[in-house]
């Protein structure tokens, strides 16, 4: 019997594409409000699409959308691999171009997924 809740996971992860999707400003609120480093934005990425391929498995993503995912996770694994700048700091959120292509993108996900409305996620921060 599989009791997963493959809907909460869909909804997590539709949350935390919602964050990357924001504009600079509602993500540098999101961050102070919740008093976390700008990486939080990716981790928190992270954590949801984990489970990116079984909810695909069970038909809740579409194989277009599971590409879009990766495209997601590999620009900010190129944030990742840029470390030494300001990438991960409050002004590089305002101003590095992949930002920029990270919120494009989780912007053309939501949208293909008929996303229209876009609340920023509640945090779940465990220190």
């Amino acid at each position: 019997m599989n009791d997963t809740n493959w809907e909460g996971w869909y909804r997590q992860l539709l949350a935390a594409v919602a964050l990357l999707a924001a504009p600079a400003p509602d993500q540098v609120a999101w961050l102070e409000k919740h008093a976390v480093p700008v990486d939080e934005i990716a981790l928190n990425f992270d954590d949801s699409a984990v489970m990116a391929r079984q909810l695909g498995n069970e038909g809740w993503l579409t194989p277009e959308a599971l590409s879009e995912l990766a495209r997601i996770d590999d620009l900010l694994n190129h944030l990742t691999a840029d470390e030494g700048s300001t990438t991960w700091t409050a002004q590089g959120l305002r101003t590095h171009a992949l930002w920029e292509q990270v919120r494009q993108e989780a912007d053309r996900f939501l949208r293909a997924q008929g996303e229209t409305e876009r609340a920023l996620p509640l945090a779940e921060i465990i220190r």
